[in-house]
């Protein structure tokens, strides 16, 4: 019996190791530049603080790119329509504003603008989204729109160290799930 509860132990080792890890990285990303500049952006619905809209109207406001997308159904941060009343509140004009608003997940968010951004003509993007989520966004982003040069811009995560090691984890299990579909 001690054999066997020695064996567990080492075989959970691994396990223990990957989620404390796991908890204090999130999914790795490609860098962001010194300087942002593309032809839009998309802002990830799941902004229930609006810092994700805020650094976008920031990159507007200096000229980064002419127009914004906004993603999202839900309500609050994950509406598209109340990203946009935020971005308007902080100074990007109204007609700047596309909206997306149906999507439900981050894998929506990139089918539901793809038709958007190929219509448009847009080649370069600044993908706008908390930094823990950021590596399953841009994975799923390449994924839906290879032909797109995405351009990440991480937002630093809200909240307490609690709350950001359960946010990190949720997203390893998340790219898990998208890499094991073929959405990542």
């Amino acid at each position: 019996m001690r054999r066997v509860l020695g064996a567990a132990a080492l075989l959970a080792l691994p396990f223990l190791g990957s989620l404390a890890l796991g908890a204090s990285l999130s999914p790795a990303h490609s860098p962001p530049p010194a300087v942002v500049v593309a032809d839009a952006a998309l802002v990830l619905s799941g902004d229930v603080d609006y810092l994700r809209s805020g650094r976008a109207a920031a990159l507007y406001r200096q000229g980064s790119f002419p127009v914004l997308i906004v993603t999202g159904a839900g309500v609050g941060g994950d509406s598209g329509e109340a990203l946009r009343a935020e971005c308007i509140r902080l100074g990007v004009p109204a007609d700047r504003i596309l909206v997306e608003g149906a999507s439900r997940s981050t894998r929506e968010n990139m089918l539901r603008v793809a038709s958007l951004v190929r219509a448009r003509g847009f080649r370069r993007i600044a993908l706008v989204t908390s930094d823990s989520h950021m590596g399953r966004a841009e994975r799923a982003a390449r994924r839906v729109l290879p032909e797109v040069d995405w351009v990440t811009v991480p937002v630093p995560d809200a909240g307490d160290a609690a709350r950001l090691r359960r946010v990190r984890l949720q997203e390893w299990a998340k790219l898990a799930y998208y890499v094991a579909r073929g959405w990542a």
